[in-house]
Order: C-alpha cells, then sequence, then structure tokens
C-alpha cells in the first residue's frame, strides 16, 4: 500500500498531464482544458496528506527498487506541491478561458500549459522522494522541462526571451549540478560502494570524503542547484519567467519551482559541509548578497509581478542561508521556510492575476486609482506583512529560526543581514500594496496622464489590449470564486499557528539530513 502510495504520487500527475494532452489538443475549443490536470492535483493532494500522516505517525514509507523515500521534508514538499497545484490551476482555468473569450490567447494552447503543469507536480513530487544521486538530477531537470511551455505560453517576444534565458541560464547551471553529483558519487563509492548513490547513505558519509573533492563538488553544486533557485549571481531568469507565465500557473512555479532546487541542496549539502566547512560560509556569503540585492531590486520595480520575483529572489537566500547554518536547526528552518514562503508567495501571485485580469495591467503607476476586486487590497497587504515577518504568519517562525539558527552557527552578522532584509521586505512589499490600492490620483489630471501613457503605447501592446478588452466586466469576473484566495489564506494561519508542530515535524528529516554529516 506504501509503495503504491509514493507511486501514485509520481503518475497520478503524469497521466492527467499525458491525458491533457491526448484528449485536449484535437477538441481544443470544448472548454474542458485543465480538467484532467485539475483533478489529478486533487488527487494528488489526497494522497499527500495520507502519506504526511503515516511519516508524522512516525512511519518510514518507502520503496526501494524504484529509489523512493518519504522523510518528513520530502511529505510536506509534495503537500505544498499537491495544493499549489490544484489552487493555482483551478485559477489558471478560469483565467485563462476569458482571456481566449479575449482573444488574448488561443484555446489549441490551453491543453500545453495544462499537461505540462501537471508533468510538473509529478516532477516535482518525484524529486521530493527520491532517495538516489541520479534520480534525484533527473526528477529536477524534468521540472525544469516541464516549465519551458508554460513560460512561453503568451508567444510574444518578451515571452521568447524570458523562454530563452530560463532555459540557457538552467541548462548551463544544472550541468554544473551533474558535474557536482558525479565527483561526489567518485568521493564516496570507495568508502560506500554502490551505496554511494543512496541519498540516505550519503547522509552519514562526510567525515570519510576527502575535503578537495568534497570542496569542489560543494561549489558545483551550490552553483548548479543554485542558479535554479535563483541565487545572485545565477538568477537572471527568475523575474522574467514569473512576469511572462499565466497567472495561475505561475503560483505553482514560484511556490514550487524553486524549492525543488533547494530541497536537492539540502539533500547533498550535509555530508560536504562536513568535509569542507569553507562551503558553509560560501553559501552564507551567497545567501547574505541574494537577500540584499534581491529586494533591494525589488524595490525599484513598476510591474507587480516582476517586484515579487525579485522578492522571491530575495526570500530564497533565507532557505540557502538557513541551509549553509546546518545542524538540525539550519535545516528544520529552512524546510519551514519552503513551505511558509511557497504559500505567502502564491497567494500574491494570485492577487496579482486577479488584478491584471480585472484591468489588463500589473503596472503600478497605471493601477493607482483603477477600480479592482475589493477582496485583492486587504489580501495583498496581509500577504505581504506576513512575508516581511509578522506574526502570526508562518514567515515569522520561520525567519525567526533561520535567525536563531544562524546566530547559533556563530555567524551573527549573517543573521544581522537577514533581520536588515526582513525589514526592507515589508518596507518594499507593503509600498507598492498601498499604491495600488490605497492611495487615489489627487486631481483628474493625473489620472489623465495615466490614460494617455497607454495610449501612447508607453504600456505593452498587450497590456493596452487587455485594458480594452476587459474594463469594469473584467473586475465583476474576477470576484468569481473568492473562496480559493481564502482558501490559501487558512492553510497560511494554520502553519503560523502551529509552528510547534511544524517544527517537530520537519525536525525529524533535519536530524536525517544531517546524520554524522554537519
Amino acid at each position: 500500500m506504501t509503495e503504491t502510495m509514493l507511486l501514485s504520487l509520481i503518475l497520478l500527475p503524469a497521466a492527467g498531464g499525458c491525458l491533457e494532452f491526448l484528449l485536449g489538443r484535437p477538441n481544443p475549443n470544448k472548454g474542458s482544458a485543465g480538467l484532467w490536470a485539475v483533478a489529478a492535483a486533487a488527487a494528488s493532494l489526497v494522497l499527500a496528506i495520507a502519506l504526511t500522516v503515516q511519516v508524522a505517525a512516525g512511519e518510514k514509507p518507502s520503496f526501494p527498487w524504484m529509489h523512493l523515500r518519504a522523510d518528513a521534508l520530502g511529505a510536506i514538499v509534495a503537500l505544498l506541491t499537491s495544493f499549489l497545484g490544484l489552487v493555482g490551476l483551478a485559477y489558471a482555468r478560469r483565467h485563462l478561458n476569458a482571456e481566449v473569450a479575449a482573444g488574448r490567447a488561443r484555446a489549441e494552447w490551453l491543453p500545453g500549459l495544462f499537461g505540462c503543469s501537471a508533468l510538473f507536480m509529478g516532477a516535482a513530487h518525484w524529486a521530493a522522494l527520491s532517495d538516489h544521486l541520479i534520480v534525484l538530477y533527473i526528477a529536477v531537470e524534468a521540472t525544469t522541462l516541464a516549465t519551458i511551455l508554460p513560460v512561453a505560453f503568451y508567444r510574444r517576444r518578451t515571452s521568447w526571451e524570458a523562454t530563452y534565458k530560463y532555459l540557457l541560464l538552467n541548462t548551463i547551471g544544472l550541468t554544473a549540478g551533474l558535474l557536482g553529483l558525479a565527483i561526489l558519487y567518485a568521493a564516496a563509492e570507495p568508502t560506500l560502494g554502490t551505496g554511494a548513490l543512496s541519498l540516505s547513505a550519503l547522509a552519514a558519509a562526510g567525515p570519510q570524503l576527502p575535503p578537495l573533492a568534497a570542496g569542489l563538488a560543494g561549489v558545483l553544486l551550490i552553483c548548479g542547484f543554485g542558479t535554479k533557485a535563483g541565487l545572485m549571481p545565477m538568477h537572471a531568469w527568475l523575474p522574467d519567467a514569473y512576469q511572462e507565465s499565466p497567472g495561475g500557473f505561475v503560483a505553482l512555479f514560484a511556490g514550487v519551482g524553486t524549492k525543488i532546487a533547494l530541497l536537492a541542496l539540502a539533500r547533498v549539502l550535509p555530508p560536504l559541509m562536513g568535509a569542507a566547512p569553507v562551503l558553509q560560509v560560501l553559501l552564507l556569503a551567497i545567501a547574505a548578497v541574494t537577500m540584499l540585492l534581491g529586494i533591494a531590486a525589488a524595490f525599484g520595480q513598476d510591474d507587480l509581478r516582476r517586484m515579487l520575483g525579485y522578492s522571491s529572489v530575495s526570500q530564497m537566500g533565507y532557505i540557502a542561508m538557513a541551509l549553509a547554518a546546518g545542524g538540525a536547526a539550519g535545516y528544520t528552518a529552512g524546510g519551514y521556510h519552503m513551505v511558509s514562503h511557497g504559500l505567502i508567495k502564491a497567494l500574491l501571485f494570485l492577487c496579482v492575476a486577479e488584478v491584471y485580469q480585472a484591468t489588463g495591467t500589473a503596472r503600478i503607476s497605471e493601477l493607482r486609482g483603477k477600480p479592482l476586486p475589493r477582496y485583492t487590497g486587504p489580501i495583498f497587504l496581509l500577504a505581504s506583512l506576513g512575508l516581511g515577518g509578522v506574526p502570526p504568519m508562518p514567515a515569522f517562525w520561520s525567519k525567526f529560526q533561520v535567525f536563531t539558527a544562524t546566530a547559533s552557527a556563530g555567524f551573527t552578522w549573517a543573521a544581522v543581514v537577514a533581520v536588515l532584509t526582513s525589514l526592507l521586505t515589508i518596507t518594499t512589499l507593503v509600498r507598492a500594496g498601498a499604491r495600488v490600492f490605497l492611495l487615489r490620483p489627487g486631481h483628474e489630471g493625473e489620472e489623465t496622464v495615466h490614460d494617455e501613457a497607454t495610449i501612447r503605447g508607453d504600456a505593452p501592446a498587450h497590456d493596452m489590449a487587455a485594458a480594452a478588452a476587459m474594463g469594469p466586466q473584467g473586475a465583476a469576473q474576477a470576484t468569481a470564486f473568492p473562496w480559493l484566495l481564502g482558501l490559501v489564506v487558512l492553510v497560511l494561519f494554520v502553519t503560523g499557528v502551529l509552528p510547534g508542530w511544524m517544527t517537530e515535524f520537519l525536525g525529524t528529516a533535519a536530524q536525517l539530513l544531517t546524520a554524522k554529516g554537519v
């Protein structure tokens, strides 16, 4: 039964994706695109909940023949992926049907988007549950390949540019990651034999690895998986990809995509840091630079989607810093922040998708004074405060754990950088939210300037077309199904008011990850 559950978490979304391609493409105008993907996400969510309950009860589900093993970190990432897949794709289905009706997308594009989205969920589950060095790499690579078509969905020049940058940088990065994994295996094979391919066996091999080989492997893996995670200076693809992806899909993409790379890094980093402590300082420095420069870049953005993209770059620095701090406390904090950031950032992107659907633009300078769905403002500002670390949101607890784990490891300067970044995050996101949702034009002429800017062509052509097509009807339509946003808010508060359970649950995985490693 356990083996079937682990395998089904991978195969069910994959089957849903294949059915989207097979059944959707011959009849793209039936309006059924996305149903198979949403159904697969719902079934996966049920399985992920059952798996999490098993792991919380102390069981250790595994499928050795398929190199699958579920620990607390893998189970919680699978649960996060399934939940955001269900919510994000349900939103994408509604929004993209409106895009097709308005003539900004074609019905024949939808099966490809939903098919790839379901395949992405299956690949993410595969990476989360993998217990094999090469299988882990293949699964991470599969998540990259599955998101190429969704990033290019709108087929405009900026979409192709974002896709090219995403594919090029991630290919280079993951190639470096593959070389790092090869060196790690070569260094561990004399001691562990064929067990050097097992992630659970590698966790205890740190003191036995040659320091030079471990250091080289670690640098390559930090560069490789760090590129896919959006760590600086390998982050350039991320804001473009988030800006160009469809609204509902990007909630899944931003909530999970970068976390898969950091989960992979969490699996392989402990033994390497045990053999080559210099990797700890290297990753801490990269994390600190990523935090500060990411949020500084976000502050200057006029597009909400791009601002949230740079904010995600900054937040990945927190997870990387927690992994660099090491020990059970560091890995627990990193896992907790994966969950808290994934939920909050998905909520923010869903709010922006509602705003874009209602107005045809995500530019802060153009949104001031426009009629917006009334519930988006409070939710956006609530999520902005939560991402900055205001209680009782889960990011308060996960960031506090990052601060304490980093300071306890002897890196007080890094903890100070993390605290400063939290203050800058609140300032950046609340400032943007206030400009969009709270402030109104002081006089009629100011509003006319915005309209003239659109007429002159200062706004992108697709934004102008969207504004003309949606109008007030878009705002009315965007008020439908707010319960999906409410569901994300509810889950967000649950993860925030149960920090003890989350810490204890993820701590079991952290103990395994750091066993004799760091």
